[in-house]
């Protein structure tokens, strides 16, 4: 079953176009040659794995480490191959177990007449795992908290109905399980309650000590149809509390709605009337100013969805209007539907940089993407001209894996699709930046099938993240750095 589904992933990037779409030529009559992926991580027993080699032109390949075997040493134009790798065993303990040798690193060149040959670099190494890290969890969210001497865990926080649960881990691979720890209220008496209905993407901060966590919420689809003709359109942002050392603990306090309008006055109490449709709060401070940022409808009666920031007088307080930097604009953000939504803060501090990024299309589509908008660390993050918005998508990829292809829904077939809906976070010893997102295993349109996935990025010499490509489903990734064991 793994081997069809990488037949189907790769058959996906020669015929991305047919379904997943806006994948362009290469463009040019220069010669070239570029690989699908550029580095690998194994573990240590023997296998193999396939490369896509696209090219205009002939192209040698050459295994440049004993232990790598490739399963052909030229080609022209586009083009699979198998690279395969010997086990790495120093040899068995008492009890029969394999010892895993020394980590391991090899190179496989791809090389054309004039051309800069690609490589893929594959280290072998036992310190490896595999995605999804925990399914399912859409929208999902991870919060890192270092508690010093050497103790540091991971706070996974997602929905669960009508309710916030959070789990706690020493393992960013291994969120383990999660408990509720807060329900939306249930109406009682006469007064109706804004959030008795349809949680959605909570987020987790620590603010000064204490924990807050951002929600949507609203009242059943039913009674939003009714006033407004849409089934989520008293969708609001609200925000719990907690003032405990360790979140999974302490009681979790409702500071009510956050308002998301256009008419702020001091004092102005938020409710569904005043405030508008406002789904996956994040928040951030710069230069000693808390701001607030959201996906948002434009207004009551019209439903397009661009994100939002205003100033925070307190963690559950902003004092201001809202002020719209993102808009889907661009062709990569409306392939299916014009939506921008789920942002997420990224800090370069070296480079003076900060970035919202975010999803655009419908998160139900495999046309889900990632982009961003940067502002510089000195500028006024509530001046839309600031705001610069990545040249492309960022991040996507779309194996056209169909439900039809694992009608017995086994684990070992899924394809990456729509991802999105991401957060950040370092690694257990803090030297390496990780992504977290949502991916759907199949290509049709739904929001079942939704998992969580982490992986390494980097910065690009100017300053931006380069997030590279989305890995697959049960690839192997490398740990992240100072991972206990």
């Amino acid at each position: 079953m793994k081997k069809l589904y990488y037949i189907l992933a790769f058959m996906a990037a020669i015929f991305l176009f047919v379904d997943c779409g806006n994948a362009s030529p290469e463009g040019t009559k220069n010669p070239f040659v570029k690989v699908s992926v550029s580095e690998k991580t194994v573990n240590c027993a023997s296998g193999s794995f396939e490369v896509y080699v696209s090219s205009n032109t002939s192209w040698t390949v050459t295994a440049q480490t004993p232990w790598l075997k490739v399963s052909r040493t030229e080609g022209k134009g586009n083009m699979s191959i198998v690279i395969s790798y010997e086990e790495n065993y120093k040899g068995k303990d008492d009890s029969g177990v394999y010892i895993p040798g020394d980590p391991r690193t090899g190179t496989v060149r791809i090389s054309a007449e004039g051309t800069i040959p690609a490589r893929v670099s594959v280290k072998q190494t036992s310190r490896t795992f595999r995605n999804p890290i925990f399914r399912p969890m859409p929208d999902p969210y991870v919060w890192r908290e270092d508690h010093g001497n050497g103790a540091v865990y991971y706070y996974a926080v997602k929905s669960n109905g009508s309710g916030v649960n959070l789990g706690k881990s020493n393992k960013l691979t291994n969120l383990g399980g999660t408990k509720e720890v807060w329900h939306l209220p249930k109406q009682s008496g006469s007064v109706p309650v804004w959030n008795r209905a349809n949680l959605w993407a909570p987020e987790m901060f620590r603010i000064d000590g204490v924990w807050y966590i951002y929600y949507a919420a609203g009242w059943p689809s039913s009674e939003s149809k009714d006033k407004y003709g849409s089934d989520y359109h008293t969708q609001r942002t609200g925000v719990i509390r907690n003032r405990a050392e360790d979140p999974t603990t302490g009681t979790w306090e409702d500071m009510g709605m956050i308002y998301t309008g256009d008419e702020y006055v001091p004092g102005i109490k938020a409710t569904v009337d005043n405030a508008i449709y406002a789904i996956d709060m994040t928040t951030f401070e710069l230069n000693g100013q808390r701001y607030a940022v959201w996906s948002g409808n434009v207004s009551h009666t019209d439903g397009k969805q661009r994100i939002y920031i205003a100033t925070m007088e307190n963690p559950w307080t902003i004092n201001s209007n809202r002020v719209e930097i993102s808009r889907p604009d661009m062709p990569w953000e409306k392939w299916d539907s014009s939506i921008n939504e789920g942002p997420s803060v990224i800090i370069n501090e070296k480079a003076g940089k900060l970035f919202v990024v975010y999803s655009s299309n419908g998160s139900w589509t495999s046309k889900y993407n990632l982009s961003w908008i940067m502002l510089d660390m000195n500028a006024d993050p509530m001046n839309p001209d600031n705001w610069t918005k990545s040249k492309n998508y960022v991040f996507w990829r779309c194996d056209n894996v169909s439900k039809n292809d694992n009608p017995n829904n086994r684990d070992e077939i899924g394809g990456v699709h729509g991802v999105g809906h991401n957060t950040f976070t370092k690694s257990p010893d803090g030297t390496e930046d990780w992504i977290v997102y949502h991916v759907k295993r199949y290509k049709e349109n739904g929001w079942d099938n939704r998992d969580c996935f982490i992986q390494k990025f980097t910065w690009n010499e100017d300053g931006t993240p380069n997030f590279g490509t989305p890995v697959g489903y049960w690839e192997e990734i490398e740990v992240p750095s100072g991972e206990p064991l």
